[in-house]
């Protein structure tokens, strides 16, 4: 659009031309400057993106400002491009007109561009149910391309009478104008970045616009000033002939816009300017390939992976579908270590959002740590995403198709196997889980409260600690003779809730246990929190010993996922699959079996043909990923069938998949945002600060080609919006209650 008005009117000014003694041709010259205020405008907007980001990792600092200058270059420089085309088209309608009647021209044509560019926002704003039951769905288009084009048009005015003012001596008013452009372009960016972010693109995009409209209006007035320079002349040119190019180089080389997406592979947790501007690319590279058989975003990246690395077959693979099946002699070994009362209680002590390492802790909790000492410890066992959605149903269905539920899903088996099933779970928990996995379901459910009635939550916010009230109620119920064999679900969310609770509760808890805010560890109230559900976990167990129950009951400790607790800049959890991510504990006490560590690589998939075994001695293998984890305890533990499979989701859509190797020490992660994959080695000792992808070239070919063709990947759209697949399924599911 009309974004360097001013290099139009600086053009018609002798104190803007050329130096005499330069070689370059005014018209060309002028283009050139153009385009350099196009780029000086876009890296304003990258300076923008960098303040609103929470902090990069010293390890992408540099890759992150490479590529976002060069995206930004490129950008500006087609936003130069463009702008000079429309300068061009408006010397040859109006030629050299002068007078007053020149400057209705000038501000009229700009008037008219803007308003045309503005015609497919301006529709789409005023397109909702209720502004179209009124006059503005008429009235409202027209007055957004009215404001448009006014805003233009005087844009372009003030910005002559700018240079006008400045040949006849009068700075005031130039550094007026100027110092408007920059305040305003500030003010539409802080509003773009900070208001309404990610709801309202096309306004977003609008908002966007304006700033590169305003930061290069002011550049173009200042490089006015610069132009006395011959020096200055020669930079300006150079940059824009540089930029010219590079936008060249981005058009037609393939390996410039790979760059791109491996520089800028983070920059998608916050999308800010940069990461909305990869998107456009993305999808402008996508469209154009094919505009008449357009896949949309989400597709068009898989057949980006698809150019970058021959996988000529994205079908499921068969082998995923094979029933787990032992060897009778397996079979055998593995009935007689269940004993002869299968039908035991089970008690699992579920808490949301628990790393791994915190739960090895003697310190952080040691009443975990002796309760495994006697029982079985997996310490390599992984979780199949980082977030609950993507990990809980795959620990009751034992299957990494997480948005099916299948028959033998463990509360499944229980309810066929006459088991009585209670869950006992916070308030907040059990409504998110209520709307968008119903398949938990239980005979009966004991919900603590944990946010006052007036206050508005949704998975995140609530402050009431639960843990010891959870602990209460099912002491309670233990105490009560039934008939049937139990299930009981406790389902702690106060780690979950960590950065929530309230103050005086962490206090408490950590005078309690003597814990101190050590910036030298691991975040303060994450681990105040974790002591105190180790201690209710302690107090269950005793109450167990106490009850001569502990020999009768199955008792497993488990989390979903870990929380990244400040990594990168990132707090919470979702979205990456880092080791504190997705490295969860699994520690079962199996009446019999006496203590033991595991060190073999599992997966929380396995612990629903475990369990279910126990309700359901005769239970096939129908439906399960995983494998029963007492095939561990014998001397020739069976080999594992499949890798360990991952799942990262950014509002709840799909951004990253990925697998650990059962076997060797790698594990293979493959963003879709990027369409790149990234290799790390398991035995460093922080695996995910660097990906070795480039050197294992045929090690990543491998692992893609089992990837692509695992559950986890997707093959449509609702694939990756799961947010469509979860409505539908929930829906059949009222629907067959």
């Amino acid at each position: 659009m009309a974004a360097h008005v001013a290099v139009f009117a600086a053009s018609d000014s002798p104190i803007v031309r050329p130096a005499e003694n330069s070689r370059e041709p005014p018209r060309l010259f002028e283009a050139l400057r153009a385009v350099a205020c196009g780029v000086l405008g876009a890296w304003t907007l990258v300076l923008a993106d960098a303040k609103i980001r929470a902090g990069l990792p010293d390890s992408v600092v540099v890759d992150h400002a490479l590529g976002a200058l060069g995206l930004y270059a490129a950008v500006g420089a087609l936003v130069g491009s463009v702008v000079w085309g429309l300068i061009a088209l408006e010397r040859a309608i109006f030629g050299r007109r002068t007078g007053r009647l020149r400057v209705v021209l000038f501000a009229a044509y700009y008037f008219l561009v803007a308003a045309a560019a503005s015609v497919s926002t301006a529709i789409w704003t005023f397109s909702g149910d209720r502004a179209q039951r009124s006059v503005l769905a008429i009235a409202g288009p027209i007055a957004f391309c009215v404001a448009c084009g006014a805003a233009a048009a005087l844009g372009a005015y003030f910005a002559r009478r700018a240079l006008v003012a400045l040949e006849g001596g009068r700075r005031r008013p130039f550094v007026g104008v100027v110092a408007f452009l920059v305040v305003a372009g500030a003010a539409a960016t802080y509003v773009d970045l900070t208001w309404y972010v990610a709801l309202y693109p096309r306004l977003h995009t609008l908002i966007e616009v304006v700033a590169v409209l305003c930061f290069g209006v002011a550049y173009g007035l200042l490089l006015t000033v610069a132009s006395r320079f011959a020096m200055a002349d020669r930079v300006v040119g150079a940059l824009g002939l540089g930029a010219a190019a590079w936008l060249a180089l981005t058009v037609v080389s393939p390996g410039v816009r790979t760059f791109y997406d491996d520089s800028l592979k983070h920059v998608w947790l916050e999308e800010g300017y940069v990461g909305r501007m990869l998107r456009r690319l993305q999808v402008i590279e996508a469209y154009l390939e094919d505009p008449w058989n357009w896949p949309g975003l989400h597709m068009s990246r898989i057949q980006r992976l698809r150019k970058r690395y021959p996988l000529p077959d994205l079908s499921p693979s068969p082998v995923w579908s094979e029933p787990l099946a032992e060897p009778p002699e397996t079979w055998d070994a593995l009935r007689q270590m269940r004993g002869g009362q299968p039908r035991y209680d089970i008690i699992v002590f579920y808490v949301d959002s628990l790393r791994d390492d915190v739960a090895e802790s003697r310190v952080m909790m040691p009443e975990v740590r002796r309760f495994a000492a006697k029982s079985l410890d997996f310490r390599n066992a992984y979780s199949t995403g980082s977030d609950t959605l993507r990990s809980l149903p795959a620990l009751t269905g034992g299957n990494y198709d997480v948005f099916q539920t299948p028959p033998n899903d463990m509360l499944r088996v229980a309810r066929r196997s006459g088991y009585e099933t209670t869950l006992i779970i916070a308030k907040s928990a059990y409504e998110f889980l209520g709307k968008l996995r119903p398949e938990f379901g239980f005979e009966r459910a004991e919900v603590i409260e944990d946010y006052p009635a007036e206050q508005r939550v949704w998975g995140y916010g609530a402050q009431g600690p639960t843990a010891r009230p959870i602990v209460d109620r099912a002491i309670e119920e233990l105490r009560k003779e039934r008939t049937r064999p139990r299930l009981f679900w406790l389902f702690h969310f106060d780690q979950h809730n960590w950065p929530h609770l309230e103050a005086d509760h962490i206090a408490a808890e950590a005078a309690r246990f003597g814990l101190e805010d050590d910036p030298n560890q691991l975040a303060y109230r994450y681990r105040v929190v974790a002591r105190s559900v180790d201690a209710e976990f302690g107090r269950l167990v005793r109450a167990l010993e106490e009850q001569n129950r502990l020999e009768n009951t199955i008792v497993l400790f488990v989390s979903d996922h870990g929380e990244s607790l400040g990594r990168d800049g990132f707090w919470m959890h979702s979205v990456f699959l880092w080791e504190p991510l997705i490295r969860v504990p699994l520690v079962l006490h199996v009446p019999g079996q006496t203590g033991r560590v595991i060190r073999d690589k599992v997966s929380i998939v396995d612990v629903a043909p475990t369990l279910g075994r126990f309700m359901d001695p005769t239970l096939d293998g129908a439906g399960f990923h995983g494998q029963d984890l007492l095939g561990y305890l014998l001397p020739k533990p069976p080999p594992r069938r499949f890798p360990l499979l991952l799942l990262g989701a950014s509002r709840d859509v799909l951004v990253r998949v990925g697998f650990v190797d059962p076997v060797d020490e790698f594990k293979l992660v493959l963003s879709l945002e990027s369409a790149l994959p990234e290799l790390y080695d398991l035995r460093l000792a922080d695996v995910d600060a660097v990906n070795i992808a480039g050197h294992h070239k045929k090690r990543v070919q491998r692992g893609l080609e089992m990837l692509v063709r695992s559950p986890v990947f997707p093959r449509t759209h609702e694939d990756f919006d799961v947010r469509d697949t979860r409505e539908q399924k929930a829906g059949l599911t009222a629907a067959a209650r």
